[in-house]
């Protein structure tokens, strides 16, 4: 290493006045070319990472702000542990639970179709609340008045899973 740094001070002491100005020029710039080079993208980081913390704080004010919608959003639902119980045996619970008759549960595509009769149409809105809590999306409902029964209301609801 000692012989090539001396054979290059021995060529570079050999060259001429204006030589060796051109020389230390051409070094300067291929050096501020390399500073260039290294510092423009921690930069161009520096500059990205500001912008992005100003959306951030931009961001966290407007959920502030936002604090008090957000929180009568909350549902009625109970924040119960989700079940391992499939959806039928699910939903067959809950009617019973709500002392419901359960006339047919059978599934439909990716969903499922529930047939039950009340005698509380109340019932039939409670119970849909309950499946919604549940995970389920009640695509529709039916309700109608019983033929031979007039206190008793005939439901017919379709639900899919959401998950």
């Amino acid at each position: 290493m000692k012989a090539l740094l001396a054979r290059v001070q021995d060529k570079f002491a050999s060259l001429q006045q204006r030589e060796k100005l051109f020389v230390c020029g051409g070094a300067a710039v291929v050096l501020l070319a390399l500073l260039y080079t290294a510092l423009i993208p921690q930069l161009d980081r520096n500059t990205d990472l500001a912008h992005q913390q100003k959306q951030l704080q931009a961001d966290i004010l407007w959920l502030q702000q936002q604090q008090a919608v957000v929180s009568r959003l909350t549902n009625s639902c109970s924040s119960s542990t989700a079940s391992v119980e499939s959806a039928r045996d699910l939903l067959t619970k809950l009617i019973r639970r709500n002392q419901l008759r359960l006339k047919n549960l059978r599934e439909v595509g990716d969903g499922l179709v529930l047939s039950f009769s009340s005698s509380d149409a109340n019932r039939t809105v409670r119970i849909a609340h309950q499946i919604a809590c549940q995970g389920f999306v009640v695509d529709s409902i039916q309700v109608t008045e019983g033929a031979n029964q007039p206190n008793l209301w005939d439901v017919s609801m379709e639900v899919s899973y959401v998950n």
